[in-house]
């Protein structure tokens, strides 16, 4: 009776197993004759405002094993799989191993894989761990093994293998790196390779150098404990330094504006289908732009390292280089609202945090803008006003502001163009004591600030967090002649059947009158012609422009917020710490001295040979000469500036 028992207990226990795998049989995928015609995935593209390609996700190029480099090839099987050519798919030793711990913690913590396994999980399964999943993996491993030769399995896992940002095989990384082909590798740099698609994230070259340096060490050692190289040539390469060459020279000068492209896109459609979903994703970016704002910033940064006394960049450590002041640049256009180029920072593999868009820092006198304009929109005041440059004492709930001017210096009566454009503090106090903060809070939100906003009186001199981003956006109000455009950076999303998945609309409403924007305008020339950002005529920018610098207390944030009739620019700099800024002798550091020379280097690059064109004057303004300051005429001999008026009928 009881062998009858155990025996029907084994029947069952051995149609139960067979139920299982019959069950797992029937639910794998189907593999083709050749494992390259397995897509890893069908490539998303991103396009620039000409319909260029400028980047490919997930992109492969499919290469014959013969046309790999052996040494790649065996720099792989000594890190990934020594056992490559010995085995049937599965190394009993790892799974065992394996197993032994994920029972004891009780979840499936993954093990060592061989080269099979890893391509089985890459081409069919996602990478949510299960035991179903492993029983799948491993039915389909020793089919595969069957039916392939290894040299078939190696070529399929070296043409799928990824290497982070995009690059998907030994080929295209081979072109990534080192500017060659797969089959033009040598040892040092197939080591260098293979000791990345493990953690592309930490090991790439371009993003640690260090640590990938020491990841190449590592396979450089497993290669010679394989005995695929000599302990005398491990020690030799051990010892060498590798050089690598980008094909795309316009690599890396996109990283912020795709950076935030794919998060925005992300959080629509999911990050999956972003990257592996084939799609077609069309931008704002234009190229040439995008380019020469990364230029600029890399250029003129070092140029602005070596007046605060900072040793080069390039020469700094790992973590040095988190010291170093920073930058972020965005760019408009005025027409169309379209953000042409974006930098977020100095250098995207050491620090990805967009300062462009994410940093909120206080913009000093480039808020003034929303104070003044409205002053001008409600009648308030007009070029001409004559307020006086003396001390101010504003007392509120049982508070009492008293503002000072930069240089801490006061010079009389004035015109508030005058003081606009010498970034007078207590002019600007006197303004918004008559607008109101509140009034000016709902100006600047109008046009175009998201950012909470308080209403307090020194918003007069910039007291509050605002990003490049949003105030590039609230100065293509005034560029534009009053019609606020909501910024955008995707024009469309489409799928592989050419179906629109983007349905974000984009808003341009006309809120203020494009009288009040143009004298609004000319006030902010006069600031370039004879103001605070005057250097721009010395740099020799010669283009119709107009903007305000801005300088936050304590020198600690440094702006410049630009535009000529096409094209609004904001450039900001500083420290990532909020730390104060001065040149190696202790003098300060202003939007003039830090922002503007990035601004005009970007601008004469980016504009280049186009058509100078000049702000569109509407109807009904004309132009009168007046002593800047009384705001009368001015007498023979005496000083005279030019404003923007209406016309009296």
């Amino acid at each position: 009776m009881k062998k009858r028992i155990v025996f029907y207990g084994i029947l069952v226990f051995i149609c139960l197993i067979l139920v299982i795998i019959i069950k797992y049989l029937l639910t794998l995928p189907q593999i083709p004759d050749d494992l390259n015609k397995i897509a890893l995935t069908q490539p998303t593209k991103i396009y620039d405002d000409n319909n260029q390609v400028i980047k490919v996700l997930a992109n492969r190029q499919v290469v014959p094993i013969d046309f790999i480099s052996p040494d790649l090839v065996n720099a792989f099987i000594a890190l990934e799989d020594k056992n490559f050519y010995k085995h049937h798919g599965i190394s009993k030793f790892s799974i065992i191993n394996a197993l032994f711990y994920n029972l004891k913690s009780g979840r499936i913590r993954g093990g060592g894989s061989t080269i099979t396994q890893q391509l089985v999980k890459n081409l069919f399964f996602d990478f949510h761990k299960s035991w179903s999943r492993k029983i799948k993996e491993a039915l389909l491993t020793f089919q595969i093994e069957r039916q392939f030769t290894k040299k078939d399995i190696l070529e399929a896992y070296l043409n799928q293998i990824d290497f982070g940002s995009g690059v998907y095989g030994v080929e295209l990384a081979a072109q990534t790196y080192f500017s060659k082909h797969a089959d033009e590798l040598t040892v040092e740099e197939s080591a260098m390779l293979a000791g990345i698609p493990r953690w592309p994230a930490r090991y790439s070259p371009y993003k640690n150098k260090e640590i990938a340096k020491e990841r190449y060490i590592f396979v450089i050692k497993r290669m010679a404990d394989e005995g695929f190289i000599t302990q005398d040539k491990r020690q030799e390469l051990s010892a060498r330094e590798l050089e690598y060459h980008r094909m795309n020279v316009f690599s890396g000068s996109a990283d912020y504006f795709l950076d935030y492209i794919l998060k925005t896109a992300s959080e629509d459609l999911g990050r999956g289908a972003v990257n592996y979903g084939g799609l077609d994703i069309f931008t704002t970016m234009n190229s040439h732009y995008q380019f020469e704002a990364t230029r600029a910033v890399k250029e003129k940064l070092a140029e602005f390292d070596q007046l605060m006394g900072f040793p080069p960049y390039e020469q700094a450590s790992w973590e040095e280089k988190l010291n170093y002041p920073q930058a972020a640049l965005v760019a408009i256009d005025v027409h169309s609202g379209d953000v042409k180029a974006m930098v977020g920072g100095r250098d995207f593999i050491r620090s990805p945090f967009n300062r462009a868009v994410s940093n909120n820092r206080s913009p000093g006198s480039a808020f003034k803008l929303f104070i003044y304009f409205g002053a001008l929109d409600k009648g308030i005041i007009t070029p001409s006003t004559v307020l006086i440059d003396q001390p101010v004492k504003i007392e509120f709930d049982n508070q009492v502001w008293e503002p000072e001017n930069f240089e801490k210096e006061y010079l009389g009566p004035m015109t508030v163009k005058y003081g606009l454009s010498e970034s007078r503090n207590t002019i600007a106090a006197q303004i918004i004591q008559r607008l109101t903060p509140e009034v000016a809070v709902e100006y600047a939100q109008k046009m175009g600030i998201k950012s909470p906003l308080q209403p307090l009186y020194s918003l007069a001199l910039g007291a509050t967090s605002v990003s490049p981003y949003e105030m590039a956006s609230a100065y293509v109000t005034i560029a534009s002649e009053g019609i606020r455009k909501e910024p955008k950076m995707i024009k469309a999303i489409k799928s592989a059947e050419n179906k629109n998945l983007w349905s974000k609309s984009y808003k341009n409403e006309k809120l203020f009158d494009a009288q009040t924007c143009y004298i609004m305008i000319d006030m902010l020339r006069g600031v370039v012609e004879h103001g605070t950002a005057k250097s721009i005529k010395t740099l020799k920018f010669r283009r119709p422009c107009a903007g305000k610098t801005g300088t936050s207390g304590d020198n600690r944030d440094a702006w410049f917020i630009g535009f000529t009739p096409d094209l609004v620019t904001v450039v900001w700099v500083g420290f990532d710490d909020n730390r104060m800024m001065h040149d190696k002798w202790g003098g300060s550091i202003t939007g003039g001295r830090a922002a503007i020379p990035i601004w005009v280097e970007f601008m004469k690059s980016a504009l280049g040979n186009s058509l100078f064109t000049d702000f569109k004057r509407p109807p009904g303004i004309i132009f009168k000469e007046i002593d800047p300051r009384t705001g009368a005429g001015p007498m023979p001999g005496e000083p005279k500036i030019t404003i923007a008026e209406r016309m009296k009928y």
